[in-house]
């Protein structure tokens, strides 16, 4: 009996610490009193709630399971699928998440894991696909964004590597994303910095060309008359000139034809066929205000060329621009050559055993000093191609199928 005495007067004298668990649904959030800027307080009859609240799938499993504490979410939150896996975990304190927060897959795997502190996020934050492989690596301070990232496909490998701290990109166009299932490639930028050129897919050699104009403060995407499918293309730094590469089908097979389009008045005249580049794989083009075509091509040898304007309108056979920017054993494509012709950003890519002696794959930068084209540096940012510089001195570029933009003094060279 004298065991019973001691638990029935912790009843008498503290009833206000014993817990209660009620129903979901009994849980009333009043609006009218805002707990913070998110939460209102949590009620049952009227009164601020502290206990635990449950909530049932049809099939009488566990949905979830909270705890309040004066009206607001304090102690462990969990979730469940109606499979019985776990859904979402984590404490809360005063509303705000407190320590670490997982969420899972209705298969039982890790999704996401990350820790709070007073709902800011703290350390390293992680997400996985549903197979168990990592989909990314963050770290945060204070809720922002800091120091190292990286993202992995799906297989395992890396897809792209940054660092928060100062090369964070961002979509060139905002929000105005390519539609879900469509990727961006392909940029090219007018000199005033107002119409943009690009190619949008999903198949990779039949691109759709598209225009985008900068009115009332934001891009305008609109589809390109000048082909119904194309490979790649670029305007021309006054906005007159369009080049474009397309594959086409002859009788001895597929070949790659490159065609010029001017513009007449506020439309696209024809597309005009350049004989002097017939199927040498000419492409990933660009313009000097000269009217001077840079582009890549792989005959008579794969690397970077240019082509003049002849006095019958149309580029003459193409010549080839340094072995030190096409050197061998790599591919140099997607060259961006500053107006002076002195300066340029081209990717380059080659083996992987190469990569000691070269340096990583990626984007580098090319100075001409007394005639000879030097490399100077690897811009630090992850593997792309379609180099750009806008007006408003940004890198436009493109990686993880859009169309990116850093301002050139993130990267660190002097155009």
């Amino acid at each position: 009996m004298r065991k019973l005495i001691f638990p029935i007067l912790m009843l008498i004298c503290f009833p206000s610490e014993i817990s209660s668990q009620l129903s979901m649904s009994e849980i009333v959030e009043d609006k009218s009193e805002m707990a913070d800027n998110y939460y209102g307080t949590f009620k049952h009859n009227g009164e601020k709630y502290t206990g635990e609240a449950i909530a049932y799938h049809d099939n009488g499993f566990v949905k979830t399971l909270r705890n309040f504490k004066d009206g607001k979410y304090h102690g462990l939150w969990t979730e469940w699928y109606a499979n019985g896996n776990r859904k979402f975990q984590g404490d809360r304190y005063e509303n705000k998440g407190q320590g670490l927060t997982r969420w899972w897959f209705e298969n039982g795997q890790l999704k996401k894991q990350l820790t709070y502190t007073k709902d800011q996020r703290q350390g390293v934050q992680l997400y996985w696909y549903p197979n168990g492989n990592i989909k990314q690596i963050r770290y945060f301070i204070d809720d922002s964004a800091s120091g190292p990232w990286s993202t992995f496909t799906e297989n395992g490998e890396v897809l792209d590597e940054g660092n928060d701290d100062n090369l964070y990109y961002q979509p060139f166009f905002g929000k105005n994303l390519a539609p879900k299932g469509f990727e961006e490639t392909s940029p090219s930028i007018t000199a005033d910095g107002k119409t943009v050129v690009f190619a949008r897919y999903t198949d990779w050699v039949k691109k759709v060309p598209y225009i985008a104009h900068f009115r009332n403060n934001q891009w305008k995407k609109s589809q390109l008359p000048i082909t119904d499918t194309l490979y790649n293309l670029a305007i021309s730094p006054n906005g007159q000139n369009i080049v474009y590469k397309k594959y086409e089908v002859t009788s001895g097979g597929e070949v790659s034809k490159t065609y010029l389009v001017k513009k007449e008045g506020s439309s696209w005249g024809k597309s005009v066929e350049q004989t002097n580049l017939y199927n040498i794989n000419a492409g990933y083009f660009q313009f000097t205000p000269d009217g001077t075509l840079f582009m890549f091509a792989r005959k008579p040898k794969t690397g970077i060329y240019y082509a003049n304007l002849q006095a019958d309108g149309e580029y003459s056979k193409p010549i080839w621009l340094s072995d030190e920017v096409s050197f061998d054993g790599s591919v140099s494509f997607d060259v961006c050559v500053h107006p002076n012709k002195d300066k340029l950003i081209i990717t380059q890519e080659y083996k992987r055993n190469r990569q000691g002696e070269l340096g990583d794959i990626g984007f580098y930068y090319y100075q001409k000093i007394k005639g000879v084209w030097k490399r100077i540096q690897r811009l630090p940012l992850a593997y792309g191609w379609g180099a750009n510089v806008t007006p408003d001195g940004n890198f436009m570029f493109v990686r993880n199928g859009n169309i990116q933009s850093i301002s050139l003094n993130e990267v660190g060279i002097d155009w």
